[in-house]
């Protein structure tokens, strides 16, 4: 019973990959997808509610997070790359993650995912991108959370240039100036 969390975020970073050799919202696409999405807020909660919290989980889990984000925009990225600027706009996203992953990493000698809020705001718009296209047009959906995850990804960047130590449940930028 001490290993579920961990169990569950295993099994999301082991899973998620499969939904890329799925069809794009087809029934087996949202299965999988479900069960993904659910063990990304179920872990956590377990975790914390059964004081099972550890630095290895929170490393797990921002593995499993970029898992199943990764599967998720992959599975749907032939939809999205109909523009040009939308491939350019998620390239410099990627292109930001990329230095701030690799300046921590120099830096601490560790992955550097950060657990902030803009962060977690971006992970749940991702996880519920295929929703959002059903429920929205498309082009708002892309501009709302290309806003966000760019945001999302500047502030991770300085966060991780400004600290002086790696924290990966710092919350926000502010923190960095206490």
């Amino acid at each position: 019973m001490k290993q579920l969390p961990n169990i569950l975020t295993t099994s999301r970073l082991i899973l998620s990959p499969l939904l890329l050799f799925l069809q794009p919202m087809s029934g087996w696409f949202w299965l999988l997808y479900s069960y993904c999405f659910l063990s990304d807020l179920v872990d956590g909660l377990l975790a914390r509610r059964m004081k099972l919290t550890s630095e290895v989980g929170a490393l797990l889990d921002s593995f499993a997070d970029v898992s199943f984000f990764l599967s998720v925009f992959l599975s749907l990225l032939p939809r999205l790359l109909e523009t040009q600027a939308i491939m350019v706009w998620i390239l410099v996203i990627a292109i930001i993650r990329f230095v701030s992953y690799l300046i921590g990493y120099v830096k601490y000698r560790s992955f550097s995912s950060l657990h902030t809020w803009l962060n977690k705001a971006v992970g749940f718009l991702l996880c519920i991108f295929p929703l959002l296209l059903i429920m929205f047009h498309e082009k708002i959906v892309v501009l709302i959370l290309g806003i966000i995850a760019t945001i999302s990804a500047l502030e991770e960047l300085l966060i991780t240039i400004l600290s002086k130590k790696l924290d990966r449940n710092q919350k926000s930028i502010i923190e960095s100036f206490k």
